[in-house]
């Protein structure tokens, strides 16, 4: 054990000589997490709190139609809608081209006139035109957004024409010599099923993760994998000097020498990750943004971050060991774990990926430790919930400690 110790002292002062190198490593996590935190916040908010995207109503009726359309589409939370008055259809196209709007709906002049007159008889009265609500889009609005506005206005001059329907029959009704007249039909009344409302599994209001719980997590786990290029270059660094092999002329087992590297990345990534749940308890909350909720199971987390640090660190490990060339260390260090935080759901949120990307995301470690964040943080998981990802993290590292243990001892040998 104490040359253990003596090799973890030793790798750790050759560290922090090199603080500017150690400094990124907290620094750059620290960025991602502040900047995509709050940049995607809209993108994964789905209750109050914050409009999503912005509309305005140009209501030239001032009728029940406007009115109707106008409260649904206000009612929906993700949308941050304002009444457009004395302004024109030039006026709501300009501010849309110039962002201030994503869309623009337009009631025409007597819509509500207009559909009255055609509902003077049970089958519209042929010859009058119908009445044509207008959505003016920005080109680049996102496709279920453009498709949510469709829905809820459709739905509300379906539900209007149902109104005259059953105000047209009241009519009716009454003109009949039956004695009594037939009261005025409420369509809202006379419902026979309920609205249709999601109802998550973990009893929260949320159906998806928050910028927030989905940032903090990835890009931690994108930081201890990066760690793979300063492991690496270390490495390559005592072998092209010379102070590797007189590591080994002494009577020191290899375990230990790759354990005393290991060990001082494995704290650095506990630390990065206590820092990054920092920032997102009470930094990005400063800033406008989510505020994380990491769940009720700190042992859990622990497991986990222990699972995803060994991870890395083996990873990197066994990079370093067949890596000749510091250029040949950063370049592919580098480029993986880039490409293990692309599959892996960090860099782009899986529901953002086609099917057949989010069957490709379960070769990434990545996906593995992300997905156990969420198990704790969205889920409300505990240690069983998370145990899978914990155990899939363990095996990936088992596996690339013995190669790097197994590559390390043919190195030397030679």
């Amino acid at each position: 054990m104490e040359k253990l110790f003596a090799s973890i002292i030793k790798e750790t002062k050759i560290i922090f000589r090199d603080r500017e190198a150690l400094l990124v490593l907290f620094a750059m996590p620290l960025a991602f997490v502040l900047i995509m935190s709050l940049a995607l916040q809209n993108v994964f908010k789905e209750k109050g709190g914050g409009a999503i995207f912005n509309g305005a109503i140009l209501d030239l009726d001032g009728g029940k139609v406007g009115k109707a359309i106008a409260k649904e589409v206000s009612s929906v939370k993700k949308i941050n809608m304002k009444k457009a008055e004395g302004q024109d259809e030039a006026r709501i196209k300009k501010d849309i081209a110039a962002g201030v709007y994503e869309f623009g709906i337009i009631i025409p002049k007597g819509a509500t006139a207009t559909a009255g007159r055609r509902m003077v008889r049970i089958a519209p009265k042929a010859g009058l035109p119908t009445v044509q609500v207008r959505l003016l889009v920005d080109p680049a609005m996102r496709p279920d957004h453009r498709n949510l506005i469709v829905s809820i206005v459709n739905q509300t001059l379906l539900g209007e024409e149902l109104q005259l329907l059953g105000d047209r029959l009241a009519s009716l009704a009454s003109s009949l010599p039956l004695g009594n007249s037939m009261p005025r039909a409420d369509m809202d009344k006379t419902r026979i099923f309920a609205d249709l409302k999601a109802e998550n599994i973990s009893g929260e209001d949320t159906a998806m993760p928050t910028a927030v719980q989905q940032s903090v997590p990835g890009w931690s786990l994108f930081a201890m994998f990066f760690i793979v290029i300063p492991l690496s270059v270390a490495f390559i660094k005592e072998r092209q000097q010379g102070s590797l092999v007189r590591v080994m002329s002494m009577p020191v087992p290899a375990w230990t020498i790759v354990m005393g590297k290991a060990i001082p990345f494995f704290f650095i990534n506990q630390a990065q990750l206590i820092l990054m749940l920092v920032v997102g308890m009470y930094i990005v909350p400063l800033l406008g943004g989510d505020s994380l909720v990491i769940g009720n199971s700190p042992g859990a987390l622990a497991l986990l971050a222990c699972g995803a640090s060994i991870a890395a660190v083996s990873y990197g490990l066994m990079v370093s060991t067949f890596c000749k060339t510091i250029e040949q260390a950063t370049t592919f260090g580098g480029t993986s774990a880039i490409i293990f935080g692309a599959l892996g759901g960090v860099m782009v949120p899986k529901f953002e990926m086609p099917s057949f990307m989010q069957k490709l995301t379960v070769i990434s470690p990545l996906s593995w430790g992300l997905e156990g964040f969420l198990d704790i943080f969205v889920r409300k998981g505990n240690i069983r919930d998370v145990m899978p990802e914990a155990l899939a993290l363990l095996a990936f590292a088992l596996v690339c400690a013995s190669i790097a243990v197994w590559r390390f001892r043919t190195i030397s040998s030679r």
